[in-house]
């Protein structure tokens, strides 16, 4: 779309010897990135001190949802390492039943607990990590969450806020990297549905906290006016000005 190639820092902080070196290196400290990119949440926290504060952001969906579309990409993602010609040919009600399906993945995720038996205290683990370090946004809500994101962090556009406007709009509008294939995705109130549903309960207990939370997050950005990505934006990486 004609933008200026993205900065970026050469550390990958996707896997844990990557968050050591950024932390050895002193990523944070140099402030030369905006956004750091994490897998391991706990592990990221190392990097990180009571000088130089981090705070999560991300985008959540319902856990049934996030299951269902998980299935409808793993289906045909043959160039992902975990790609399993097994599961390809899986229907979706296959796929539940199997050892593959996820169960209670963000519970586990927020909480810590990747293995061992989950009960309601990991819940309240997770939505302490929720409370504590993450800005919540809502897939159902894109627009709303992205500009929460922007004026929360400060973003402005550095290089020609016309196109980068106008991406925005078709990225919040039709996503990147969508899923063509046909999509198998039960209604709610029918047996599968019911069955991800029973399997995700304590996701589904948390995601409705996630939901009062970025409705009780609104007031981190409540007095900073809509399309603050556009107040006071520039060109001035394109001038090297900045």
């Amino acid at each position: 779309n004609g933008i200026e190639p993205s900065k970026f820092v050469n550390i990958d902080t996707t896997h844990i010897p990557g968050l050591k070196k950024a932390k050895s290196l002193g990523l944070v400290e140099s402030r030369l990135a905006d956004v750091i990119v994490i897998r391991h949440l706990f592990e990221a926290e190392e990097m990180f001190n009571m000088q130089q504060r981090g705070r999560v952001f991300t985008i959540f969906r319902h856990p049934v949802d996030r299951c269902i579309s998980m299935f409808n990409y793993i289906k045909f993602a043959d160039w992902e390492p975990t790609y399993s010609a097994e599961i390809a040919r899986m229907t979706l009600e296959d796929y539940v039943h199997s050892p593959f399906m996820e169960q209670d993945w963000l519970t586990r995720y927020l909480s810590n607990t990747m293995e061992g038996p989950l009960g309601f205290e990991h819940v309240e683990l997770a939505k302490d990590t929720l409370r504590r370090k993450v800005l919540v946004g809502l897939l159902e809500k894109n627009e709303e969450s992205m500009e929460r994101f922007e004026k929360f962090f400060g973003w402005k556009y550095k290089a020609r806020p016309k196109v980068q406007e106008e991406c925005r709009v078709e990225y919040l509008g039709g996503g990147v990297n969508s899923n063509t294939h046909l999509q198998e995705k039960p209604q709610p109130g029918t047996p599968l549905y019911d069955s991800i549903a029973h399997m995700n309960k304590f996701d589904i207990r948390l995601f409705s906290y996630i939901q009062e939370l970025f409705v009780e997050q609104a007031k981190f950005t409540a007095g900073l006016p809509d399309g603050y990505r556009l107040q006071g934006a520039t060109c001035c990486e394109c001038k090297k000005s900045c």
